[in-house]
C-alpha cells in the first residue's frame, strides 16, 4: 500500500505505480497560481488599497443603522412616558381639586356652581403647580343634581425630547370628580 497525494494506492507487486505524472502536474499548477497571484498584487499596488473580501466594511453601516434605530425607539419611549406622566399629574390635580371642593362645602345648599368655582380658583392659587404646566386653566366647575363636583382643567405640557418638534407644547385636559357627602356617618359608596 502506498500513499500518493492523499490517495492510497494498492501496489500488488510492490513496484511503484505511475498512473500519471503527479509531480509534474502539481508543479505546473503551482507556477500558474504564483503567476496569477503576482499579477493581482501588482495591479493592487497600482490601483491602491483593496478590500480583502467583498463583505469587508459592510458591518459598520449595519451597526450604525441599528444604533440609530435604538436611539429613535428610546427617544420616542422617553417622550411618550413623559407626556403620560405629565397628563397623569394634571389628572391627579383635577381629582385633588374636586375632592378639596367637596370637603370645603359643608351643606348641600352651599353646593352651587359659583361657590364651587370660587373654591376651585382658590385651590388652584394655593397649590401653585410650578413649572410642570404652562397656561394651566380652570375650564369648568359644575355641581350635579346628585351633589357631585366636576372639575375640568387644561394645560400645556412639554414632554422631554418632543419640545424640539412641538415648541408650543401639547394641550391636555383632565376631568376630576368627587361626590359631596350629604349625611353623617359612613358612606355606602
Amino acid at each position: 500500500m502506498r500513499r500518493v497525494g492523499g490517495l492510497v494506492m494498492l501496489i500488488p507487486n510492490g513496484s511503484p505505480a505511475h498512473l500519471f505524472p503527479t509531480a509534474h502536474l502539481f508543479s505546473a499548477v503551482r507556477e500558474r497560481y504564483a503567476h496569477v497571484r503576482a499579477r493581482a498584487q501588482s495591479r493592487a499596488l497600482a490601483s491602491g488599497p483593496v478590500a480583502s473580501g467583498p463583505e469587508e466594511g459592510s458591518i459598520a453601516p449595519l451597526i450604525v443603522g441599528m444604533l440609530a434605530l435604538l436611539l429613535l425607539i428610546g427617544s420616542v419611549t422617553v417622550a411618550i412616558t413623559g407626556a403620560y406622566l405629565q397628563t397623569q399629574h394634571l389628572q391627579d390635580m383635577a381629582d385633588a381639586q374636586a375632592n378639596s371642593i367637596t370637603r370645603t362645602i359643608r351643606t348641600p345648599e352651599e353646593a352651587s356652581g359659583s361657590a364651587a368655582w370660587e373654591y376651585a380658583s382658590a385651590y388652584l392659587a394655593e397649590v401653585q403647580p410650578g413649572q410642570d404646566f404652562q397656561a394651566l386653566r380652570l375650564e369648568n366647575v359644575s355641581v350635579d343634581s346628585d351633589h357631585s363636583v366636576h372639575v375640568y382643567l387644561s394645560a400645556r405640557i412639554r414632554p422631554p425630547l418632543l419640545s424640539i418638534l412641538v415648541p408650543d407644547g401639547i394641550e391636555v385636559t383632565a376631568h376630576g370628580s368627587s361626590r359631596l357627602k350629604t349625611s353623617q356617618g359612613p358612606s355606602n359608596d
